[in-house]
C-alpha cells in the first residue's frame, strides 16, 4: 500500500479553498458553460468581499486587468467593457462587478442551507455561462469537494 503524504502543493490547495470558502468548478457544456459554487453563506459573503476589494483597488481600473481565485486560479474576475459571465472570467466594468456583488448579497440575504440561485441574464446578456450557487451548511469545509485533495486527507484522517 503507498503510503499518502500531503506534499507543498496539497498543503497549499487547501489553504486556499478554506481561505476562499466555498468551492467551484466549470462545467462545459459546449457553447454555454456553468460555473458551479457550493458554499455557506459565510463562504459565499466571502466572495462578495473579493469582489468588492477587486472593483475598490485602483489597479483594476484598466480593461483586462483581472484576478484569479482558488488553488487553481481558473476563477478569474476581469474588468471589461461590458458585464459577461464566461467560462473563463467574470467580467464588467468596476460598477458592473459591483452589481454582480450586490447581485450574490442580495440573493444570499434570501437563502438558507439547501438552497440553489442562479446567477445569468440578470447580469449580463451576451453571457456564454451562468452561475449556479448551491448553499451548504455553516461549516461547510470546501475541500470536500476537491475529490483528489479530500482522498488524500480523508486517508490521512485528518482535517489538514
Amino acid at each position: 500500500m503507498t503510503e499518502v503524504v500531503l506534499d507543498n502543493w496539497d498543503k497549499h490547495a487547501i489553504k486556499e479553498w478554506r481561505g476562499l470558502g466555498f468551492w467551484y468548478d466549470m462545467l462545459d457544456k459546449g457553447d454555454r458553460g456553468e460555473w458551479i459554487f457550493h458554499g455557506s453563506k459565510t463562504g459565499f459573503n466571502n466572495f462578495v468581499k473579493s469582489l468588492n476589494a477587486y472593483v475598490n483597488d485602483p489597479r483594476n481600473k484598466e480593461l483586462s486587468e483581472h484576478e484569479h481565485y482558488g488553488p487553481y486560479s481558473y476563477l478569474k474576475v476581469m474588468t471589461w467593457d461590458k458585464p459577461v459571465i464566461a467560462k473563463d472570467y467574470f467580467a464588467g466594468t468596476l460598477p458592473d462587478i459591483e452589481r454582480l456583488a450586490d447581485l450574490i448579497s442580495q440573493k444570499l440575504e434570501n437563502s438558507k442551507e439547501g438552497d440553489v440561485f442562479t446567477v445569468d441574464k440578470e447580469y449580463g446578456v451576451e453571457n456564454s455561462a451562468s452561475a449556479t450557487f448551491f448553499i451548504e451548511a455553516e461549516g461547510f469545509d470546501p475541500i470536500s469537494l476537491d475529490e483528489q485533495l479530500f482522498s488524500k486527507v480523508k486517508q490521512l484522517g485528518t482535517k489538514d
